[in-house]
């Protein structure tokens, strides 16, 4: 299996949109190297995870063919996780060519419903018919594309269920973005479904800037503690690779840094373009 993270910001992108703080100035010296654009991974070049306004840029900066993805997980609909309307170029006279006929697009009912509103003026019906929506809930299972998927609750949003993705094919990949700490359910549901994870991604908005803090999100502290409960349930174990990702412009993001204090928690830190094989 490998996963490529296409995106590793948080809302605001790094530097933020529309942020001079010392950090994103600095940031904006080195765009090359620094720049965090909104969430978004690549399993295997056919299996997406969240699709934001960045999409089309991430297509032209690593090269991937969007075209190819058979299936698309969606964590929830806020807007940089999910910007619907770009579909409406997946086909017609927008687009020839296309590598896979039909796309399966996953989410929960408030992700079906912003397809729906953000498409309907403009969508035409040979592309809609192309593309498939499915409602899903938090412990769910199902198969797309050659994978099984298991759905968990996030702890991110009182307005609609946001979930979690555990993706299993030959490698398992516990795909835990934009949550706060996970609710003791989620342990038991991966136990009973015989979860034993190969790479664990994380939340980590906050990284070691404890000042914004909220349930919403997870930092390094976190993420320590999680690593913790995954080992001691024996969903994670000793091989289990931990990487961490989604990160806020107020915890001063600079690619160096990060993967210095990750490397001290025995973490990856993500970047964006970062291709791993598990």
């Amino acid at each position: 299996m490998i996963i490529q993270y296409l995106g590793t910001g948080a809302a605001e992108g790094f530097p933020a949109v529309f942020c001079n703080c010392e950090s994103c100035q600095k940031a904006r010296q080195n765009l090359q190297r620094e720049c965090r654009t909104r969430s978004q991974a690549f399993i295997d070049g056919k299996l997406l995870i969240d699709f934001p306004p960045d999409s089309y840029l991430h297509s032209l900066r690593f090269g991937i063919d969007l075209s190819a993805a058979e299936a698309l997980l969606v964590t929830h609909s806020h807007t940089d996780h999910f910007y619907a309307q770009e579909f409406v170029n997946r086909g017609y006279k927008f687009a020839s060519g296309i590598t896979s006929r039909t796309l399966d697009i996953y989410g929960n009912s408030e992700v079906l419903s912003v397809f729906s509103e953000d498409t309907r003026r403009e969508i035409r019906e040979q592309v809609r018919q192309n593309i498939r929506l499915h409602e899903c809930k938090p412990f769910e299972k199902f198969t797309v594309a050659g994978y099984e998927i298991l759905t968990l609750p996030a702890v991110h949003t009182p307005k609609e269920q946001a979930l979690l993705y555990c993706i299993r094919k030959d490698k398992t990949l516990l795909y835990l973005n934009d949550t706060g700490f996970l609710q003791e359910e989620c342990f038991s549901f991966l136990r009973v479904n015989g979860v034993k994870a190969d790479f664990v991604s994380m939340d980590c908005t906050f990284a070691d800037d404890a000042n914004p803090h909220s349930g919403r999100h997870m930092g390094f502290a976190e993420n320590v503690r999680l690593r913790e409960m995954l080992l001691d349930c024996g969903i994670a174990g000793t091989d289990t690779r931990f990487c961490v990702t989604h990160f806020s412009h107020n915890s001063a993001p600079f690619r160096d840094r990060l993967c210095k204090v990750a490397d001290g928690y025995g973490f990856l830190a993500a970047y964006d373009g970062l291709r791993i094989e598990i």
